[in-house]
């Protein structure tokens, strides 16, 4: 199987096509889920990572970062306290929602991102517009179909990547 990688600027619409995706595949899912939250009375906006399915969190222990005006403080050790619990089933289709610039200083995070893409039989990701070696090495991987998005081809990219999911993902649509 081939992993789907949506990528695209902020707020194109990769994590809305990555729930379409989701409701259509028949297969139980796993995975992770970065969010940025709104801005608390300093200002910044603090950037949380979340188990995909469960309960979200919100405290120091993941959150992996803050934002403001366009600048960014990232908190590796909390995204690499998370790769702890990013060993999932291989059944599970895996959603990564959304890798970015923040885990670049993260390494046992971005070593566990790129041995899941090695291992793990369908990813389902978002991958930050921006070029950083993580990123760069998570949109080569040579088991990723990338598929940029942007306002106008949106609907078109959701269409097509629907209709063709029984045949990039046979294995599933038996």
């Amino acid at each position: 199987m081939r992993h789907i990688l949506i990528t695209g600027r902020c707020g194109v619409g990769k994590s809305t096509l990555i729930r379409a995706l989701i409701r259509a595949i028949p297969a139980p899912v796993c995975g992770m889920i970065t969010k940025k939250e709104a801005a608390g009375p300093d200002g910044f906006c603090p950037v949380f990572i979340h188990t995909y399915g469960e309960p979200k969190r919100f405290d120091d222990y993941n959150r992996v970062g803050l934002c403001r005006e366009g600048k960014s403080i990232a908190f590796p050790e909390a995204f690499d306290r998370f790769a702890e619990t990013m060993r999932y089933p291989r059944e599970c289709v895996i959603v990564l929602d959304e890798l970015g610039f923040m885990e670049s200083e993260a390494h046992t995070f971005t070593e566990t991102v790129m041995h899941t893409l090695d291992e793990a039989p369908l990813v389902i990701a978002a991958v930050r517009d921006k070029d950083t070696p993580f990123l760069d090495a998570v949109r080569a991987h040579l088991r990723a179909d990338v598929y940029r998005i942007d306002e106008q081809n949106r609907g078109e990219v959701r269409e097509t990547l629907l209709n063709d999911l029984p045949l990039l993902l046979p294995e599933l649509f038996r």
